[in-house]
């Protein structure tokens, strides 16, 4: 055996072993506060360091497996420390008292923002990227998601060459409440080329009227639901325009999408989008690109 490749190649397993052994020595054990986060954390390759989730994770189906620490804004610190958490990530918006409570308590947080734009978003991978030791595979999602939006977005364009009907994503059914301009789905659809029926109202998800949606009169309508929560139906909201000059109703493009991606900030944004962009089809069918 030819020595001048054996020692270069015994160096190469030990360092080898050496990094993994680092890293296993820095073991994490990561509470997360949040849906988002927690599906963050799996795109990045750290779901296998997650101990505990909040009550409504429910994504990747090892999520639904793990222990809960409590509602979404109410999470138990007690719950917490009991998991001896070396990171308690958080959403800046609903966890900043929590996660002030845990620091002072000389626990490791960190907290993201993430629910208003796709930017915050990658902004959030690249942050636990980071933190953890997951640069690589932060960057290498970020990138998938730029490429699909931008492969979904071109395909779009091709199959509307005229003008791209404009969505109304109505997102809670009593009082009406729709997505309007400065909020994760309109993200989305601005980054699909959609036109979004409700840009014009500043708020985020404001509550709308009857005669708001009418004076809107988008070519689709979106009855965004989670998996667990708007219980309106597409019969139902059509009966309350029946009648009424409402171009969408009209032509039968009021279309139900069932996915809490639609609802979660994060990695499965290129869910929401294909949802979205199915919701333009005049059947109202997801399509996959």
């Amino acid at each position: 055996m030819n020595r001048k490749w054996i020692f270069p190649f015994l160096a190469a397993l030990l360092l080898s072993a050496w990094s993994g052994t680092a890293r296993a020595a820095h073991a994490e054990r990561i509470v997360s506060l949040a849906p988002s986060i927690t599906e963050t954390l799996d795109a990045i390759g750290l779901m296998g360091s997650v101990v505990a989730v909040s009550e409504y994770d429910d994504y990747p189906a090892a999520a639904r497996k793990l222990p809960k620490i409590g509602g979404y804004s109410t999470p138990s610190i007690e719950r917490i420390l009991s998991f001896r958490p070396t990171l308690v990530v958080g959403e800046s918006t609903f966890h900043t008292q929590t996660l002030s409570r845990l620091s002072g308590m000389g626990v490791r947080t960190l907290s993201l923002t993430m629910h208003r734009s796709l930017d915050q978003v990658e902004q959030a991978m690249r942050i636990l990227g980071r933190e953890l030791d997951r640069k690589k595979e932060a960057d290498r999602a970020i990138r998938k998601i730029r490429s699909e939006l931008e492969s979904l977005r071109r395909r779009i364009r091709a199959d509307h060459p005229g003008k791209v009907p404009s969505v109304l994503v109505i997102v809670w059914h009593d009082p009406l409440t729709v997505a309007g301009r400065t909020n994760y789905i309109q993200d989305i659809l601005t980054r699909l080329g959609i036109p979004n029926a409700a840009n014009r109202i500043i708020f985020s998800f404001p509550q709308v009227d009857r005669e708001t949606v009418l004076s809107l009169d988008p070519d689709v309508i979106v009855l965004a639901q989670a998996e667990k929560g708007m219980a309106i139906t597409r019969e139902s909201f059509l009966a309350l325009f029946r009648g009424l000059p409402l171009r969408a109703a009209a032509s039968g493009r009021v279309v139900e999408v069932r996915s809490d991606a639609l609802f979660h900030p994060g990695p499965r944004v290129l869910e929401a989008a294909r949802l979205l962009a199915g919701a333009l089809d005049k059947e109202g069918k997801p399509r996959v690109p």
